[in-house]
């Protein structure tokens, strides 16, 4: 019996990245881990966890999910970063961008942000 798809492993991570849930990220983060953002580039589990981690004051950072082409074990998801403020619930600001994601052995070991 096979796993879940790669579409349904990204709709995860993003999920779980969005909604904070480090646990549930950490659970499908592979020991090769790659994450590249604007700013740095974060290798192993450890460096991946932190970097979900990251909180902001007064605003928490959700991945709305417009596309997910797959192709394999890798994944091309058109998302909007919004940035909710935390105590309203209202989206104080949101950016398009692109994220690329790598599957392998049911585990993410690719996640790179295109800020479009």
């Amino acid at each position: 019996m096979s796993g879940p798809s790669s579409a349904d492993l990204a709709r995860q991570v993003l999920e779980a990245l969005s909604l904070g849930d480090v646990p549930d990220f950490a659970a499908i983060v592979h020991p090769e881990i790659e994450i590249r953002t604007a700013k740095a580039t974060y290798v192993g589990p450890d460096a991946a966890t932190e970097w979900a981690q990251k909180r902001y004051e007064h605003l928490e950072r959700r991945y709305a999910i417009d596309g997910l082409e797959e192709h394999g074990d890798e994944v091309v998801a058109r998302v909007r970063t919004q940035y909710v403020w935390r105590e309203s619930g209202l989206v104080g600001n949101e950016e398009p961008a692109v994220i690329d994601l790598t599957f392998r052995d049911g585990k993410l070991v690719r996640f790179e942000l295109r800020e479009t």
